[in-house]
């Protein structure tokens, strides 16, 4: 039997039954990568169905729990795009690994931490290897290949904080009711940690560490620039300057969307107590069902890409989030309609952030950029879910209700929707 092209439709005579195995085998090591990016992200929930306890019990403010639920994210908001260039040559699947062990021997210090300082301190330690993870994780999917795939791959990649956000919250609650906080956190820590060990069974990556080669645009959509091998040095620079601001617009715009859920998953159980009397577990575990609902916008765009749906249509989605606040922090209707738009939030975000991973490669003018957009859009997007919650958290204190959600989400989703279009508005075909 001679060698198939590429281009052969595999739909012709069947699918040869190592392909099976091929496809079985990357959905598999997807399988892996994903729930690493699960578990990172559970770290920011699981802070959530404990924030009332961790008030009562070691006497924080509002702002400082909203502080140790976002900080997970510092390094990523400063060192994003560094740790990105740092990891570049390094095989992305040990990385992965040494990113899981950092998370979960911090979270074993802060589940047996004592005052402010020594949690703050723990989730800075545990925002190591949370960057390393969100970081190595998309260069191993990229790594995996198959173009075919890829678009789907990366926008449910996209799911892997609302996921994670859901799981912290819910298990959290659950968890932190019938245990107590320190067991909780310590669960979480020990789960992190086999995980880590799971990822073990990843392919090393070797030379694919550095993402795909640069052999041409990173999408058949997107413009290439001419390379000059040695010209002049003043003009490359310029060059690569331009290279960054499409990529730069797409992580602003996605800090703003990572800004809003993160302040949500962040501050809703706290809200649930005071205006509902949801008791605390209760609150967090409702918190955890709404993020996880969310989870279907990330499916949804996933579907929508596939059928060619453009993607500044789906960004302008964005939008409905801040509707939502106003309904879900509006103090009327009860909590049936409180419940309801934040859903809405939940799902909205989860679409537009699906859809942002999946606009890495359109970004880029050659595939070898794409790690550097993922660095990018990392710590842009974290340096919105740092500073939402404490941020949000003064808002309200400063308007002395929590009626200020909603005005102050729709300002910074209109401004990520205008960068979220730009950023893709002329890289994808209509």
């Amino acid at each position: 039997m001679g060698r198939k092209s590429n281009t052969t439709d595999t739909a012709e005579a069947g699918i040869p039954e190592s392909d099976e195995q091929m496809s079985q085998a990357y959905w598999w090591y997807f399988a892996l990568i994903y729930l690493s990016g699960v578990m990172a992200a559970t770290s920011i929930g699981r802070i959530t169905p404990v924030s009332v306890d961790l008030e009562d019990d070691l006497g924080l403010s509002l702002g400082q729990v909203g502080l140790i639920a976002s900080s997970v994210t510092a390094v990523a908001a400063v060192l994003g795009l560094a740790v990105s260039v740092v990891l570049r040559p390094l095989d992305p699947r040990r990385t992965l690994i040494g990113g899981l062990v950092v998370m979960g021997l911090a979270g074993l210090l802060v589940s047996r931490a004592g005052g402010f300082p020594l949690l703050l301190g723990g989730r800075l330690v545990e925002s190591v290897g949370y960057v390393v993870v969100v970081i190595a994780a998309p260069v191993l999917i990229l790594g995996l290949g198959d173009d075919g795939r890829r678009t789907v791959a990366l926008a449910v990649w996209g799911t892997f904080m609302p996921v994670g956000l859901a799981l912290g919250a819910f298990g959290g609650g659950l968890l932190s009711a019938g245990f107590g906080w320190r067991a909780s956190l310590t669960v979480a820590a020990a789960a992190t940690l086999a995980m880590a060990g799971a990822a073990l069974y990843l392919p090393g990556a070797g030379a694919q560490a550095a993402g795909p080669e640069p052999e041409g645009p990173a999408d058949a959509a997107v413009a290439t620039e001419p390379r000059d091998g040695d010209g002049d040095r003043s003009a490359d620079r310029w060059t690569r300057a331009r290279r960054l601001a499409r990529p730069v617009a797409l992580g602003a715009g996605f800090a703003t969307i990572s800004a809003t859920i993160v302040t949500f998953v962040a501050l809703y159980p706290t809200y649930l107590h005071d205006e509902f009397d949801v008791p605390t577990a209760a609150a967090g575990t409702l918190t955890g069902s709404v993020s996880f609902a969310g989870v279907a916008g990330g499916f949804a765009a996933s579907v929508l890409l596939r059928r060619g749906a453009r993607m500044k249509y789906l960004f302008t989605a964005a939008l409905l989030m801040p509707v939502g606040a106003f309904a879900a922090f509006g103090s009327t209707g009860g909590l049936g309609i409180s419940m309801t738009s934040a859903v809405l939030i939940a799902v909205t975000n989860e679409l537009v952030v699906a859809t942002v991973f999946a606009a890495l490669p359109l970004v880029v003018r050659t595939s070898a950029d794409v790690g550097m957009a993922n660095g990018v859009v990392a710590q842009l997007g974290s340096v919105g879910s740092l500073a939402g919650p404490p941020l949000m958290g003064l808002v309200v204190t400063a308007a002395d209700g929590w009626w200020a959600v909603g005005p102050t989400l729709l300002v910074g989703c209109a401004v990520g929707v205008v960068l979220l279009r730009a950023a893709v508005g002329r890289g994808q075909r209509a």
